[in-house]
């Protein structure tokens, strides 16, 4: 009897004790040449360790784009956080425009839109989605 209430009592304390740890999903591309090299994700010192340091985040997305005119390309990553209703706004969103070397051009984010909004949506209507090469999302 004993040793029953000592494992029903085990038993409980595993369960209560355990957290459930997040599960994601990962998505890679490596197959798109930019920038002038092949493999970006792991030839862009800068991206690889972006991509290294949020391996665990809540929502974010690398894509490549490249410019309708002069064929210059750019890194656009989308990051999103998880919906929190006890803080204002309840989630946050950035979405970053970056050159190949790794310097933010400009963003939009819901803390507001860094080098005015007309650069960033004059991007998006002069520059082409070449690819997605890199996502990870919370299951």
């Amino acid at each position: 009897m004993k040793t029953k209430i000592f494992c029903s009592l085990f038993a409980l304390f595993l369960l209560l004790g355990c957290k459930n740890e997040p599960q994601y999903s990962r998505f890679e591309n490596h197959n798109v040449p930019a920038c002038g090299i092949a493999d970006p994700l792991n030839n862009l010192p800068w991206l690889k360790t972006y991509c290294s340091e949020h391996y665990n985040s809540y929502s974010t997305i690398v894509s490549i784009y490249k410019n309708n005119t002069s064929g210059e390309n750019h890194i656009v990553i989308y990051t999103t956080t998880a919906w929190n209703p006890n803080i204002e706004p309840p989630t946050f969103y950035r979405n970053v425009v970056y050159s190949c070397e790794g310097a933010i051009l400009f963003f939009e984010a819901s803390e507001g839109t860094g080098s005015g909004a007309l650069a960033y949506d004059t991007f998006f209507l002069e520059n082409t989605l070449v690819a997605k090469i890199w996502e990870v999302k919370e299951n």
